[in-house]
């Protein structure tokens, strides 16, 4: 990614981005989709969307975040699946799916089944044995 510093000389972002561990975002009245560009900073550690209008699906591409220990993107108008690669998140503690429109099952994983029913409430035609055993 490059963008110019308003002196006309080109700097390269890709450096600065990595060094990024926390975004929060949270109730900014955001809309659209969650940008597929958040995957590909893999030296994040907590991501907070909460409480914005955001609509589409989880890219399944959010597996290669590594890193990741807080993830939260209740409060939306998310919908379709979970994906699965949410599970290659070994580090995930936190993580907040309440309070969208995803449907389907719950991706079997020690990882995912792990967490509290209370992290994916409110969404209203998901399933699975998160939901059950808690």
């Amino acid at each position: 990614m490059h963008w110019c510093n308003g002196k006309g000389k080109s700097m390269n972002t890709e450096k600065t981005l990595g060094l990024l561990k926390l975004i929060d975002l949270s109730s900014n009245n955001l809309g659209g989709k969650i940008l597929k560009e958040f995957a590909s900073l893999v030296g994040l550690v907590s991501l907070n969307l909460s409480n914005n209008n955001l609509i589409g699906n989880i890219n399944e591409k959010i597996g290669q975040m590594r890193v990741l220990e807080t993830l939260d993107l209740s409060k939306n108008l998310l919908s379709g699946h979970i994906p699965s690669s949410l599970a290659n998140l070994t580090l995930l503690s936190v993580l907040d799916l309440s309070n969208n429109k995803f449907t389907s099952k719950i991706p079997s994983s020690a990882q995912l089944q792990s967490f509290n029913a209370s992290v994916y409430v409110g969404n209203d035609k998901l399933y699975g044995l998160s939901l059950r055993s808690n």
